[in-house]
């Protein structure tokens, strides 16, 4: 599978480049990337356990999360990330902070909020994701200050920073 290149910013997130995932890396570079915190009716957030083929394995993470591939936007990245990781198509999302500098990971970030019916079929991708959970906001803290192993570095730092702009958005 041939994958595009990702933005690359600077420490103010101007973009001046695109290079590939691998490169990105290894040479540290900050990337743009897009998340999205999906909820039911209930309040309870869907948090994805990463499959074992990709980086961070079987860790708790975010809903959705991507890099933005070189020509798109951060809202063209959420809707993308929402098709290929959970199937989830043409669900509105609303902005919560554009240009998110993660303090635990080396992205600025296009976070987002999205609102589906419990019952909504979640087709994720078994590549990406290996499980997806629905948990109220008093499990996710508790498991989360309980076990933070158990989670991306990420989704801990975000979720602590942006958790009232998040479920007010």
């Amino acid at each position: 599978m041939e994958y595009k290149k990702i933005t690359v910013v600077d420490e103010e997130d101007n973009v001046f480049g695109f290079f590939s995932y691998d490169e990105a890396i290894e040479k540290n570079m900050i990337r743009r990337a897009s998340v999205v915190f999906v909820f039911d009716e209930q309040q309870r957030l869907l948090v994805q356990k990463r499959s074992a083929h990709i980086s961070k394995p079987l860790l708790l993470d975010k809903s959705v999360g991507g890099h933005v591939d070189e020509g798109e936007t951060y809202l063209e990245t959420a809707e993308r990330e929402m098709a290929e990781e959970l199937g989830l198509t043409n669900v509105p999302l609303t902005e919560v902070v554009l240009s998110y500098k993660n303090a635990a990971e080396r992205f600025f970030d296009g976070v987002y909020k999205a609102t589906i019916e419990s019952t909504t079929s979640i087709n994720f991708d078994p590549h990406e994701v290996d499980s997806v959970y629905w948990m109220s906001i008093v499990e996710l803290e508790t498991k989360m200050q309980q076990e933070p192993e158990l989670f991306t570095t990420g989704f801990v730092s975000m979720w602590q920073e942006l958790r009232d702009k998040i479920l007010s958005a």
